[in-house]
This record gives structure tokens, sequence and C-alpha cells, in this order.
């Protein structure tokens, strides 16, 4: 019956993995066509930069978009921004007090001003009705008087915090925004929230938008999104997006308050973003930014660039750098196969709940393989375990929902997988061959020995790296959803994944396969020695760095050397390996496999345990559904021949190391 039932949960694995590739050829091909990229630059950003180095705007955008800009952001005018373009005067009564003790002005409409309200000319009349509209929906209409001065100059008297009034978004500027869309650019407008916002205001802000057509993106200014905190605005938002099928970003790493809300009901709309922010351009070299943009694309899905010029460029002309900046950035996206234009949408792909489950049984029979790798379970218990499994993941779905159900799943795969990488291929770990031992190195055959070895770290490397990517890409077939793929959901248990299959590898290798438990057990009891504690010292080290700089951000900052091997192999590799994949975990399971062919017992446990970080960091590649799934193979690929070369390099050492101190003790001895 257990020959049986192990039978079965193969046939389940293979057509789990079966579907998965199916599914990965999918995805690739839906991939090949998601390769449009929006650059995209805010038109304040411009103006500045036109202002800094006087240059005309028009003439700059048009320069700006024969070196490669495609779209251009237009941000709701504040009284801080207008003040700066020199569109209004905005002026407090105390400001007033003094210009009528010098000048005598007689101001219509002041002398019904209170003491601490505030002042807004301006001479532009379509420019007067927007900010009155937008501030008495933001104040109330009782709180907003206007004036006239000379049938010129328009007046508004209003009260309030001048701080948070100066912030306050005025709307959109029609003149700007036909100009822009005159020129050929695509139209992204940034909707600004307010600290008050109720549904009068959230009203205001959507008809005015609602008198621009062909809007291309809509990304959210600052911190939050338009509605934000209510869930009955956020709601309306979204609705808001579906009907006009406006395409809103997601700005990677910003985390905007409310997005989730929106995300989670018009996912099918969302595009990637990703910037530099002032701060960074600041002090990134150019360099970097454009290495940083191009992975973003390749790795990341990013589809639109929100771009900050370099405004602190020393030497040099500044606005020929920042359009050499634009046209590099291009001609890097041109070589890589990316186009620039609007950006595209990923299709709302989504595997139906039968292929899910199918997988799902695959993923169930690799955990019972392993259970009874720890276990042994009584035939007639298997079974019903195996059901009990089943139902309750029914059960879950039913509750939760099919994404909940896809997020188990795929934890369990990257528990399960790496773990069985290294239990099913402990014969070439722990098992030492008969006859096999370091004194057969001074036979007359040290040629076929070497070869032997070789030829074990090979086999047993490309079968844990098999196993380890069967994991990875079973896990990328159950989160092939367009919503994991724009990371509007992620893959959840980092960490567990990363921490969890070593300590079942360690608790397998160090109790359930060993033989004499008593004799481990009189081992703990012994008093602990120097090497002991130094050893444990090494793996505390090793574990705090490993989880630390797992996931995508870390509390260790990478070293220069680091970032230029990255760097390296980013340009003549594309998919950049992990570090700790094949200079780390290959090498350290060679060299297990080396010791285990040569009898060598000491310290070989550690170096397993330190080399579980290959399988995991195999199936992790794959649990970051936003890079795309060639990528990801390709990635693994390269970690997978470069570790061996380190495996073989490693293994050589030691074997040509002791036959040369068996050498030396040789001739010692005659």
């Amino acid at each position: 019956m257990r020959i049986e039932t192990k039978k079965i949960y193969v046939f389940f694995i293979l057509l789990a993995l079966t579907l998965s590739l199916i599914i990965g050829v999918k995805r690739s091909v839906l991939e090949k066509d998601y390769k449009q990229i929006d650059m995209v630059m805010s038109l304040n950003k411009i103006r500045e930069l036109s202002a800094k180095e006087g240059y005309d705007e028009n003439e700059l955008l048009n320069q700006f978009k024969s070196r490669g800009i495609t779209g251009i952001a237009v941000q709701e005018d504040t009284i801080t921004t207008l003040l700066t373009q020199g569109k209004i005067t905005f002026l407090s009564t105390n400001d007033l007090t003094r210009l009528n003790y010098f000048y005598h002005l007689d101001l219509p409409g002041a002398d019904n001003v209170a003491n601490g309200e505030l002042m807004v000319a301006c001479q532009d009349f379509n420019l007067f009705k927007r900010m009155k509209t937008n501030l008495q929906s933001y104040l109330g209409d009782d709180l907003v008087k206007t004036g006239l001065i000379n049938e010129k100059y328009h007046l508004l008297f209003f009260r309030g915090d001048r701080e948070e009034l100066e912030k306050v978004g005025l709307g959109f500027s029609k003149e700007d925004i036909f100009k822009i869309q005159e020129m050929g650019f695509n139209l992204i407008l940034r909707p600004k929230n307010t600290p008050k916002i109720n549904r009068e205001i959230f009203q205001t802000k959507i008809s005015q938008m609602d008198e621009f057509t062909d809007i291309a993106v809509i990304i959210f200014d600052e911190e939050e999104v338009l509605g934000y905190p209510s869930a009955k605005i956020l709601a309306e938002m979204a609705t808001y997006l579906k009907e006009k099928k406006y395409s809103f970003g997601i700005v990677e790493f910003a985390s905007q308050k409310g997005i989730n809300n929106i995300a989670s009901t018009v996912s099918e709309l969302a595009v990637r973003v990703h910037s530099i922010t002032k701060e960074e351009m600041e002090k990134i070299d150019k360099n970097k930014a454009i290495d940083r943009w191009i992975r973003a694309a390749q790795e990341r899905n990013i589809r639109l660039f929100y771009l900050n010029p370099f405004l602190n460029i020393r030497e040099g002309n500044l606005v020929e750098s920042n359009l050499d900046y634009i046209k590099e950035i291009k001609d890097e996206l041109t070589q890589n196969n990316y186009q620039t234009g609007k950006a595209t949408l990923f299709p709302p792909y989504q595997s139906s709940l039968v292929i899910i489950a199918l997988i799902g049984l695959g993923v169930i029979s690799a955990g019972m393989l392993l259970l009874l790798k720890f276990f042994n379970i009584p035939k007639k218990y298997e079974i019903i375990l195996f059901i009990g499994i089943c139902l309750f993941l029914f059960i879950v779905n039913i509750i939760t929902g099919k994404i909940f159900l896809m997020k188990i799943l795929a934890l369990a795969s990257a528990l399960v997988f790496p773990t069985l990488a290294i239990i099913l291929n402990k014969k070439y770990f722990i098992k030492t061959p008969i006859l096999r031992n370091v004194h057969t190195a001074a036979t007359n055959k040290p040629f076929f020995l070497y070869s032997e070895i070789i030829k074990n770290v090979f086999v047993g490397i490309t079968r844990t790296m098999l196993i380890s990517l069967s994991g990875g890409l079973i896990i990328a077939a159950l989160l092939t959803q367009y919503q994991f793929i724009l990371a509007i959901q992620l893959f959840s248990g980092i960490k567990i994944a990363y921490v969890l299959p070593i300590l079942l590898v360690t608790w397998y290798l160090w109790w359930v396969n060993s033989e004499d438990k008593k004799l481990l057990l009189n081992e703990v009891k012994k008093p602990i020695l120097f090497e002991h504690a130094l050893l444990v010292s090494v793996l505390l080290v090793f574990g705090v760095v490993y989880i630390t700089r797992s996931g995508n951000f870390s509390f260790l900052a990478i070293s220069s050397i680091e970032e230029k091997v990255r760097l390296f192999l980013e340009k003549y590799l594309i998919a950049r390996p992990r570090n700790k994949e094949f200079l780390i975990g290959y090498p350290l399971l060679s060299l297990a496999i080396a010791m285990n062919y040569l009898d060598i017992q000491y310290l070989r446990l550690p170096i397993i345990i330190i080399g579980c970080v290959a399988p995991i960091t195999v199936v992790n590649t794959f649990c970051h559904i936003h890079s795309p799934i060639l990528f990801s193979l390709l990635r693994t690929f390269n970690g997978y021949w470069l570790g061996l070369l380190f495996s073989i390099l490693l293994t050589s050492i030691l074997f040509f190391f002791l036959k040369s101190i068996r050498i030396y003790l040789n001739g010692k001895r005659d």
C-alpha cells in the first residue's frame, strides 16, 4: 500500500509540474507583448529646469520629446506653484495693513476682511474662477469672499491655516494640458488629495478631470490617493477609473495610502511606476541611475518611468546633460527590446480554480513525501491525512477566496521543495560509498577517484537544482495572476520560506537520519568546547546576515565590491544570479559531496546546512512574480552553471590539497 501511495504522489507532482510548464509558456507569450514603457517627466520639473537655465519652456519640451520623453505629468495647481509661476499674489491681512499704511490702497471687499484672513489676487479670470470653486468646496461658500480692482485684478479673501492652504489642490490648468497634448505627449494627471476630503470636494475634482480627454495614466499625487481615508469615496474613485477605463499608477516603494483599495477593485488597469526621488537624484551617479531604470524594466515589469532631472550638475550644461541622460535611457531600452510610448497594460490573465486545485494536489503530495521522511505514519492514516489536508484547503478557499488559497499553496511549495532537494539527495551528502574514503587517495588511480568525485558533484548539484526548480515553477504557476504580476498581491511568508527549510534539513540530518539517537543526546550533554562555541557563533552570524539580507529590503548595506560584481554580472549575463546561490550555496554543497565521498565527517553537517541557501534561493527567485518568467529561468540557469564552476574549483582544491598532504606524509615515512 505504501509503494502505491508514493506512486500516486509522484503522479500528482508530475501533473502539477506539467501544468506549471504550460502556464509558464502562456505567461512568457503574454510578457513578450508587454514591452512598451512610458517615459514621463513632470511639467513642473521642466519649468524649474527652464527657469534655472533660461530656456524657453516650449523649446525645452520639444527637446525632451526628441530625446525620448513620451509623457508629461501635470499636477494640480497650488498657491505655492502659482506664486512661483508669477500668476498670483498671495497676502495676509497683516500684509494688507502694511501696504495700506504706505500706499493707502482701497481694495474692494477689504473693509469686511477680518484680522488673520488671506487674500489672493490674479488677472486671469478663468484661473480666478477655478481657484474660487476649489477653495469654496474646501472651505465652504460662506468663507470665501471676492473683490475686483479696476476690472482687472480679481481678489479672493478667505480664512484658514496658511501653510495648509498653500498646498491645497486648485485644479488643473487647461492651457497646460491642451498644450502638452497638442505637442504629442501622453497626458498623466496627478490629482491631489486634501486633508479634509468629503464628497463635495471629490465631486469638484472629478468634474474638473472630466473636462479632459485622452488621459493616459492617473498617478495620485504625494502620499495619499484621492478619497483617502474615506472607504466610500475610495470606492467611488475606483468606479470612476473603471467607467472611464483610465489606467492608474502604482508607485513602487511609495506605499501610497488608499492605493490598495483602488488596486483591489480595478487591478486590471494598474501600471507599475518607478521613480528616483529628488533626494536620490542629488546623490546618484548618472550611470547608476540608468542601470537602475533598465533593471526596473527587466526584473520588475515597471512600465512607467517617472523621471526627475538632475538639478545639481556642476560641470557642463545642465540642460544638455539631462537631455543626454534621457537619450541614454531610451537607447538602453531599445537595445533590450523595449519600446517607448503609452504604457501597456498586462492582460488580466487568471488560472481557473480547477487548474489551481490540480497543482495544489501536487504541492500536497510533495508535502506528504516530506512527512514520510520524518515520520513513520501508519498506512491507514496516510490517506486520511491526505484527504483531510485537501478538505481543509477546500474550506479555506470557500471562506477566504482563491487568492489566499494560492498564497498558502505557494508558501507550502517554498517550504517543501528546497527541503526535499536536500533530503532526496542525501546519498550525495551523508551516505559514504563503500571503499571510497580518504585513504583511497593513496591508490594508483588518483585521476579515477577525482573524476568520480566531480561526477558526483555534477549529478548531486544538478538533482538538487532540478527539484528546487520544480518547486519554483509550481509557485510561478500558482501565482501567475495579473494581481501578483503587477505586485498588487505579493507572495506571503518570505522570511519563513528562508528559515524553515534550513531548520527542517538540520532536524532531519542531525536527528531523524541518525542511527543512534542516544549517542547524540550524550554528545549534547558533554561540556562545550571552544571549537563548538566558535562554530555556533559562525552559524549565528550567518543566520543574522542571511535573514536580514533576505527579501526586498535589507538593513545591511551592499558593499562597493559587491555592487561592482552585481553590475558586472548584470551587464554580461542580463539576469544576475544571486550571490548566495552560486558563491555560497552550490560550492558548499559540492564540498559536502566531496567530503562524503572521501569519508570526511568533520564539519560536514554545518556545511550542508549553510549550503541549503542554494535550493532555497532557487525557489525564492520564482516567488518574485513581478519578474518575467523567462528572466527568472535565466537567473536560475546562470546561478546553476556559475555555481558548478565554483563547485568544481572548490572540490579540486580540496582533493589536490589532501593528495599533497598524503604524498608529503608518505615521503616523511620513507
